[in-house]
C-alpha cells in the first residue's frame, strides 16, 4: 500500500472518529441535563415564592367572618411532582389585620369546623373546642389551632403551608 492511501486513511479514521464524537455528545448532553436538572433545582422553599401559594384575592374574604379556603399547591422533590390540597381558616378584619390557621386538629389530625352560632372551632372526633381567636378551650387537644404563615402581595393573599406534629402540647413543625 502506498504512503498516499495509508495516509487517506489515517486521515477518514480521524475525521469519522470526531463526527461520531460530535453525535455522542449531541445526545449525550441532553440526556444529562434531563436527568440531572431536579438536583440543580431549588426545592421548595428555599427561594421562587418561597413556599407560599396564591390562595385569592383579599376582596373575595368577608369581612370579621371565618372562611374555610382551599390551598392548592405542587410539591417538587427532585423528580418527583405532587399535587397537595389543604384546607384553611382564614378571618379578614381589615386590610393589614388576617389570621389563618390550619384547619388539622392538633389532637389527632381530624378536620376543625367553624360553628357561626357558637362563635367556636369544634373538631367533631373527640369533641375539642377552640374560642373564636384559636386557642384551646375544651377537650383532648393539646395545644390551641396551629397559625400559619401569610403574606399579602398586590391584594392578594399567599399562604406558607406547614405539617405540625399532632398529639403533642409544643408546635413542632414537620417536613413531609
Amino acid at each position: 500500500m502506498s504512503m498516499a492511501g495509508t495516509e487517506r486513511r489515517r486521515f477518514l479514521d480521524c475525521i469519522t472518529s470526531i463526527l461520531l464524537t460530535m453525535l455522542g455528545l449531541l445526545v449525550a448532553v441532553p440526556a444529562l441535563g434531563v436527568l440531572l436538572a431536579p438536583l440543580w433545582r431549588r426545592r421548595e422553599g428555599e427561594g421562587g415564592d418561597g413556599g407560599f401559594v396564591d390562595v385569592g384575592p383579599l376582596e373575595a374574604l368577608p369581612l370579621n367572618h371565618w372562611q374555610l379556603v382551599t390551598l392548592e399547591a405542587v410539591r417538587q422533590d427532585g423528580w418527583k411532582k405532587t399535587k397537595f390540597r389543604h384546607s384553611i381558616w382564614v378571618r379578614r378584619q381589615g386590610t393589614s389585620d388576617i389570621t389563618v390557621f390550619s384547619s388539622i386538629c392538633p389532637h389527632l389530625g381530624c378536620p376543625i369546623n367553624w360553628h357561626s352560632d357558637q362563635t367556636r372551632f369544634v373538631c367533631p372526633c373527640h369533641g375539642g373546642i377552640f374560642d373564636a381567636a384559636g386557642q384551646h378551650t375544651e377537650g383532648p387537644p393539646p395545644r390551641s389551632m396551629d397559625p400559619l404563615e401569610f403574606e399579602v402581595r398586590a391584594g392578594r393573599l399567599w399562604v406558607r403551608w406547614q405539617d405540625f406534629k399532632i398529639g403533642v402540647p409544643q408546635r413542632v413543625s414537620v417536613s413531609v
